[in-house]
């Protein structure tokens, strides 16, 4: 049984669209929800496409523009509309799904709870089921439901913090249903739970191995005080790589991981557990394809930095479903244009800006690219006479959307041609 509604239409007639969809879990026993981006098109044509599945906990939160006070009025399907249109990624279908009871308090995890009874009564986890409800249910509906590429090389996943835990998790124990695998600053339990900052010698991860009720349910079984860390390994991501046979692990090499992290520890990321888990992924042969773990010197634990990380490895999951990008060829001489100062921005009262000086009237139109050339939005488009010029940048996109931390490029194009300048955008 399926049910639905439009949640969102994507301004403008190119967007894509975000709708919210009930159907029956026979794993956890329950009615499940899920939010869905279909892309630019999607009801225009009978093409199939990729999936991309993001997990954290409930199935609004990669599709809230504020789930938290720092993402400013961007979410997931404004990043995808915006990498889409521009050519940068191919199109994809995009899956948050639904991980917590009805009212955040209980996680799913994508395991299968030792002692569900202890969640009994709070709506929203059924049987308890989560690794099965995963593997069987969400993607046999999906691929059931919408026009996808069922193959495993067009399936991807990918999370933020518990999230970001599900999806390495699943990567690891499922090589045979993901490809590609992305997570921003995962909340991994360190291998055999022994946090190697500590020198206790016994599985003593405090934030695994919690006092509180938390992940009761997923891993305390029933007359016990303590966790069951013997189960929990066996959703420990390090753990199930130790034990993997090799031919599995040859598998599961041929797989792409994208794994960043916020750039401090504690209350403000988790960057220790990062770099642990990277470290014993390189001794197993698991190589990090992204472009370095930790992804930029301010990053912390909040959906600003998640939204970064994923305008990055949005393009890391279309490449891995074979997407190729044509690079652009640009003239690093433009000839009566010379750019003279560039201001990057700080994030508090300053904008970026470009100073430039033309000397011979000509039309030039200013833009604002990213680092990987896609098109953010024109600043000017007129013709300019001789003399000095200036072009700042308030961080919205063509779109109205505010744009993400990092580094952009200021563009100049004239007839005889196009330069540019990096800028920095902070907020």
């Amino acid at each position: 049984m399926l049910s639905g509604q439009l949640t969102e239409q994507t301004t403008g007639l190119l967007g894509g669209t975000v709708e919210h969809h009930t159907f029956f879990s026979p794993a956890l026993g329950i009615d499940k929800s899920y939010n869905i981006y279909l892309p630019p098109g999607y009801y225009q044509d009978r093409r199939r496409y990729p999936v991309l599945y993001l997990f954290r906990g409930h199935e609004k939160e990669w599709f809230d523009p504020y789930q938290d006070h720092s993402r400013g009025g961007t979410a997931i399907q404004h990043l995808a509309d915006e990498l889409i249109l521009s050519g940068a990624v191919s199109p994809m279908i995009i899956v948050g799904v639904g991980l917590t009871s009805a009212d955040g308090s209980i996680y799913g995890l994508g395991v299968n709870f030792v002692n569900p009874r202890l969640a009994r009564g709070v709506e929203g986890i059924g049987s308890g089921l989560f690794e099965t409800y995963l593997t069987r249910d969400v993607i046999g509906h999906i691929d059931a439901t919408w026009r996808t590429r069922s193959q495993a090389r067009y399936r991807g996943a990918d999370g933020f913090s518990l999230g970001g835990f599900t999806a390495v998790m699943m990567g690891i124990k499922y090589p045979e249903l993901f490809s590609s695998v992305g997570s921003y600053d995962g909340s991994y339990m360190f291998h055999n739970l022994h946090d190697p900052r500590r020198q206790t010698g016994r599985p003593d991860d405090r934030l695994w191995m919690r006092r509180d009720g938390m992940f009761a349910p997923a891993f305390r079984p029933t007359g016990k005080r303590r966790y069951d860390a013997a189960y929990m390994n066996l959703y420990n991501p390090l753990s199930l790589l130790e034990k993997m046979p090799s031919e599995t692990r040859a598998r599961l090499e041929k797989n792409r991981f994208y794994l960043r992290s916020a750039s401090s520890d504690g209350h403000q990321g988790n960057r220790d557990r990062n770099v642990h888990l990277v470290t014993l992924f390189q001794l197993y042969g698991i190589r990090n394809h992204a472009s370095s773990l930790i992804l930029s010197s301010d990053a912390h634990h909040t959906w600003k930095f998640a939204d970064l990380h994923m305008r990055e490895t949005l393009r890391k999951h279309a490449e891995a479903f074979g997407f190729r990008e044509k690079p652009i060829k640009r003239k690093r001489v433009l000839p009566n244009v010379a750019i003279k100062t560039v201001r990057d921005g700080n994030g508090v009262c300053q904008t970026p800006s470009m100073s430039y000086k033309v000397y011979g009237a000509t039309h030039l139109r200013v833009e604002v690219c990213t680092l990987h050339g896609d098109y953010v939005t024109t600043l000017k488009d007129e013709v300019h006479h001789p003399g000095r010029h200036q072009a700042e940048w308030d961080g919205l996109n063509a779109h109205g959307h505010l744009m993400g931390s990092g580094v952009y490029f200021a563009r100049i194009t004239s007839p005889n041609g196009t330069i540019q300048q990096k800028w920095v955008f902070l907020r």
